[in-house]
């Protein structure tokens, strides 16, 4: 469900123009000049990604603390978590000169980057801890989505808001950039956690896929036969999506249909995993996964689709 809250004259800003967060951008852009909002704000290491959304009106600036300065809300679409403790650092140091007082209008974060759940606990602690010498108030919002580059594009991802400001990053949001939010409430760290244990399940269904396929293969059922199964039986769009790339251009579609990278999968893996280590448990499946994922990578090409641990299964099962 959509928020009530009005987000009429709010400045928008995005620090980080990769696949996902050029299409946010752009999706961003296009709907704050339909509603008469002023243009956002961008900013992307590498410039060249961020002509895009400028030839869309948008404003390119220097740096994440030029975006911060220009913005009210600032989404963040980074890679990790070193480069969100990064450009969040900078932003803060931006904003400690009191000289001029206390500006009146607060500044929102809002990180859409999977990261470890001990990266969003620092960050929290850290704006909080730095609150007094800053010049403006500063809320932080553990804001993880869900979608591949499609859905980026077609502005149909799923966002997870949290943090005292969750509303109000839903209003921009929805329908902006996502067709609907998940409210995670007012801690960032749960909603952290949330958006790991998720990327933790399709691992599972990716792990769970390619040992069946490698199976079928073998049991003289085949790929394209097993398929069949996925497309009638669990006719879910990222069940059938992976299984046929699992199928596709000879079982090799993971090569060239490229939606998240093996590094990423084994990060989000490897968080997984140890959300599970930190209250005595264990995943097994994202072990599994983790060790094929890390096949690739020793035997393949890490910037395969991460569903190539498909790849993995069907090398431990082949007769060749």
């Amino acid at each position: 469900m959509a928020s009530n809250i009005s987000t009429a004259g709010l400045r928008i800003g995005f620090v980080g123009l990769g696949t996902m967060g050029q299409a946010m951008a752009l999706n961003m852009q296009a709907h704050r000049m339909a509603s008469g909002n002023p243009s956002i704000s961008v900013y992307n290491r590498t410039a060249s990604k961020a002509k895009a959304v400028e030839d869309q009106g948008a404003t390119v600036c220097a740096s994440p603390a030029d975006v911060a300065a220009r913005s009210d809300v600032v989404f963040l679409s980074l890679f990790d978590g070193d480069a969100v403790q990064k450009a969040i650092a900078e932003i803060l140091n931006s904003l400690t000169d009191t000289a001029d007082g206390i500006a009146e209008h607060p500044l929102v974060i809002a990180d859409t980057t999977t990261v470890h759940p001990s990266v969003t606990k620092h960050i929290i602690e850290l704006v909080a801890g730095r609150q007094a010498s800053l010049r403006r108030r500063v809320e932080f919002s553990q804001t993880p989505i869900w979608g591949a580059p499609p859905a980026a594009i077609a502005a149909n991802l799923v966002i997870v808001v949290s943090g005292t400001a969750a509303e109000l990053v839903e209003a921009v949001a929805v329908p902006a950039i996502a067709h609907t939010a998940i409210n995670c409430g007012p801690d960032g760290v749960r909603a952290a956690k949330f958006k790991i244990l998720g990327n933790f399940m399709i691992a599972a269904i990716i792990e769970s896929l390619g040992e069946a396929m490698a199976v079928a293969e073998q049991n003289e059922i085949g790929r394209e036969l097993y398929l069949e199964f996925v497309k009638h039986v669990m006719p879910i769009a990222p069940v059938v999506g992976y299984a046929a790339k699992m199928v596709d251009q000879g079982g090799e579609a993971s090569k060239t249909q490229i939606n998240f990278t093996v590094p990423g999968g084994m990060k989000d893996v490897g968080y997984a995993i140890d959300m599970a280590k930190d209250v005595g448990m264990r995943l097994h499946v994202a072990e599994l996964a983790y060790e094929h994922l890390q096949w690739v990578v020793d035997n393949g090409d890490p910037n395969w689709d991460w569903s190539s641990l498909a790849f993995a299964l069907r090398k431990q099962g082949s007769k060749e």
